[in-house]
């Protein structure tokens, strides 16, 4: 009874350890091998970005933050809520700027601080909120 078992366990032993799976050699695969959403992603075009802003963000925020002390606003209770690359202005007289959102922790509407750095210029300006 002991040797039946010991071939049985030695031959489930030996299909698991030798078991093999099919590789093909090639690193790459073709183009049928590929998921529709591998060939789109493989489609895509590259962004080309020859545009690197005159004043980077992290000078920008600390012009905001520099005018924020120099007109005494509180932001004590405020958290950085977003900064984003915007254009900035009426549609005739549009500017890149970059644009942060100072949201209060309580969370009330209206209850905010926006403030707009012109990226050309390097001027500051306090959006009005609610």
């Amino acid at each position: 009874m002991k040797t039946l078992l010991t071939i049985l366990l030695i031959i489930f032993l030996n299909s698991i350890l030798f078991a093999q799976t099919n590789q093909q050699s090639s690193s790459k695969p073709t183009e049928k091998e590929l998921s529709v959403e591998q060939r789109q992603i493989v489609n895509l075009p590259l962004a080309k970005r020859k545009f690197r802003p005159k004043l980077s963000l992290q000078r920008a925020l600390k012009l905001a933050e520099n005018y924020i002390a120099k007109e005494k606003i509180d932001i004590s209770s405020f958290y950085l809520h977003q900064a984003k690359y915007i254009m900035y202005g009426s549609k005739e007289n549009q500017q890149p700027s970059w644009f942060f959102w100072w949201i209060n922790e309580d969370g009330a509407l209206g209850n905010y601080v926006e403030i707009v750095v012109s990226i050309e210029t390097g001027s500051v300006g306090r959006l009005p909120s609610m």
